[in-house]
């Protein structure tokens, strides 16, 4: 009886993660390796996002710059960069700058062609940025929606490898793993002992400090 109990709860907690990816959510965990690609370089990084319907956790990890966390929700557009900062901790609530598209800086072109990542069979998209003269390949699936990534949140769906452009250079970002294990809702929550804080007032704060850092997500 206990097993058929405990198998009956397997399937409904199974069939519950199940609908949620059928029905436009993701629930898991996604991991990126971040190569950079325009010239040699030794730091190593990733990315890790966890997904729980609307509420989104972003991981960055980088031999350069330590880690950096990233709390959103789409559903009230609202984001916070966690910051431990000479022994005070913030949760800085900045703009969310996925959900602007007024000005991209790239286009996306359909072209033919499959490539599997991570298990997953994905489509290919030529991409260009403004700047670039020649185009990239990346690749994405239409399984899941591209709005839990925190850039180009307008393809035709989650991108399994992909470039950004920044200051610091071009990067590649490829999909190592996907979990479908849903997270725990306390992942998404901001720990008691991080200050709410908005970003002028952290500026502020730290000018006044004498200050120079600020969080760059």
């Amino acid at each position: 009886m206990q097993h058929l109990r405990l198998f009956l709860l397997f399937i409904l907690a199974f069939s519950a993660t199940v609908n949620a990816q059928q029905n436009g959510h993701f629930n898991g965990a996604l991991t990126y390796r971040i190569e950079r690609v325009d010239v040699a370089d030794s730091v190593q990084a990733k990315m890790i996002i966890f997904a729980r319907d609307s509420m989104i956790k972003i991981v960055n990890f980088s031999t350069d710059f330590g880690k950096q966390e990233t709390i959103k929700h789409l559903v009230y557009q609202k984001k916070y960069v966690l910051i431990d900062l000479d022994g005070s901790k913030f949760a800085i609530q900045m703009k969310d700058s996925s959900s602007d598209q007024s000005e991209k800086s790239y286009r996306f072109r359909k072209i033919k062609g499959h490539e599997k990542i991570a298990g997953i069979k994905g489509k290919k998209l030529a991409f260009q940025y403004k700047l670039m003269k020649n185009e990239l390949t990346i690749v994405y699936t239409d399984k899941i929606p591209a709005k839990y990534l925190d850039a180009y949140t307008d393809a035709p769906g989650l991108l399994l490898q992909y470039y950004v452009v920044n200051d610091h250079g071009l990067f590649k970002y490829t999909l190592e793993s996907i979990d479908y294990k849903t997270p725990p809702l306390t992942l998404f929550m901001i720990p008691s002992d991080y200050q709410r804080i908005s970003f002028k007032d952290f500026i502020e704060k730290q000018q006044r400090a004498g200050h120079s850092s600020i969080p760059n997500n």
